[in-house]
Parts: C-alpha cells; sequence; structure tokens
C-alpha cells in the first residue's frame, strides 16, 4: 500500500462486551466492565470446583443441608413406619430390633452414596459452566477485533480509491493543460504570420489560463483566481 494513502482508525463497539480499534499499526481491544467481572469470577472460581472434582470433600452447604434434611426424614419414616408399631404389638425384642437398625442403617447408607454421586454430578456441571462462561469473552474478543479489522480494510480500500481518482484527475488535469498549450502555441504562429511573436504576444492571457485551471482543481473558484494572477505572471516570463 502507498505511503500517500491513509485511512483512519476503524472502531466496533459491542452493547454487552467490549470494543476494538484498527489501524495502521494493528488492533487494540478493550474489555467492558461486565467482560471483566465474568472472567475474574470464572477466574475464581475454576480452580476451587476443580479441586472438588479431584478431591471431593461434600462440604459445600447445599449438601449438608441435603444430608441433614434426609437423615431426618428417614429417622421419622423409621420412628412411625417400623418402631412405633411394632412398639405397639409388643414385638420389639432385640433381635428383631436390631436386624430392622441394620437394614435401616444399610439404606440410609445407600441414600448417601447416591446423594454424593448427584453432588459429583452438580459440581460437574458447575465446572462445564464455568469453562463454557470464560471461553465466551475470548471468542467475544476475536469476533469483534475482525469486525474492527474488516471496517478498517473497507476504509483502506476506499482511501486508495479515492487516492487513484485524484491522481487519475491530477493527470488529466496535466494532459488538458498540455493540450491548451499546444493549441495556444499552434495559433499563435498561425496568427497573420506572426510567426512565434505571436505566441510571445499571448503569453499573458496563456499563462493566466494555465494557472487558473490548476488553482480551480487545487482550490475550487478562489484557487482559480490565485492560480490566474500567478498564471499571469508565468505569462509574462513567456512574453
Amino acid at each position: 500500500m502507498s505511503s500517500s494513502v491513509k485511512a483512519k482508525p476503524q472502531t466496533f463497539t459491542s452493547n454487552l462486551y467490549g470494543s476494538a480499534t484498527t489501524g495502521s499499526s494493528g488492533t487494540t481491544y478493550n474489555p467492558s466492565a461486565f467482560e471483566s467481572n465474568l472472567i475474574n469470577m470464572t477466574n475464581t472460581y475454576i480452580p476451587q470446583y476443580l479441586e472438588q472434582m479431584v478431591n471431593p470433600s461434600y462440604d459445600s452447604e447445599i449438601f449438608q443441608a441435603q444430608t441433614a434434611q434426609r437423615n431426618r426424614l428417614a429417622n421419622q419414616s423409621f420412628e412411625n413406619n417400623l418402631i412405633n408399631p411394632l412398639a405397639s404389638r409388643g414385638l420389639t425384642r432385640g433381635s428383631s430390633v436390631n436386624q430392622m437398625s441394620n437394614q435401616f442403617a444399610n439404606k440410609l447408607a445407600d441414600l448417601e452414596v447416591d446423594a454424593m454421586a448427584n453432588e459429583d454430578t452438580r459440581v460437574a456441571n458447575i465446572l462445564n459452566n464455568l469453562f463454557t462462561y470464560y471461553k465466551v469473552p475470548y471468542d467475544m474478543m476475536l469476533g469483534i477485533s475482525e469486525l474492527s479489522g474488516n471496517q478498517y480494510q473497507r476504509a483502506v480500500q476506499n482511501a486508495m480509491m479515492q487516492n487513484k481518482i485524484n491522481n487519475d484527475s491530477l493527470s488529466g488535469l496535466a494532459n488538458n493543460l498540455s493540450s491548451v498549450g499546444e493549441l495556444a502555441l499552434k495559433a499563435a504562429q498561425s496568427n497573420n504570420g506572426s510567426g512565434i511573436q505571436g505566441f510571445n504576444a499571448s503569453g499573458s492571457g496563456l499563462g493566466s489560463l494555465l494557472g487558473g485551471l490548476a488553482g480551480m482543481y487545487f482550490g475550487g473558484p478562489a484557487g482559480a483566481q490565485v492560480g490566474s494572477m500567478a498564471g499571469s505572471q508565468l505569462g509574462g516570463w513567456l512574453s
């Protein structure tokens, strides 16, 4: 790309996440406050839940509350459905109570194993969600940066197109000025046989015309006036 082609840096901003600005030196990404908080949260909790997956302690508030509720309901069921009916019938012999107690303990142990498995599943689901949340900001950064880069590439292409238009116009102006000069020279040479003196006599007008055309191109009507004045001086030199 030519050094004369310049494009303004382009910025793309998302509503929830950050923004990216792309210029000639590359792309800079600026995360939003929400995005930074999300990253900080996942950075905090991922190691904790990963440790629970590897070395479960089953000491979470949820698991402890579920265990307490499960034991309370099991004890109530054991007393209401077994011990009390047997006691009311005088059937609470030692061997019977021990047998029922053992069955109850085994059932409670099975419930505890199931509860631990459920807790492992809960921790795994949370950890999976945390990794998903952790990856979202990275994906958003790539997407926003790409959009910013695309905008900048379009700006560069527009600048190159404008630069080509300007160069073509300048080349066309030069060709036009050259054609005007040739026509003026031919007219001066055929002016009543005056030859080159006719060209010299019209030099002031020619210079004014050339300067005016150049001034119009570069500076509009005001530039044309200034160019015409400068062209008159050129014409004076030609005369």
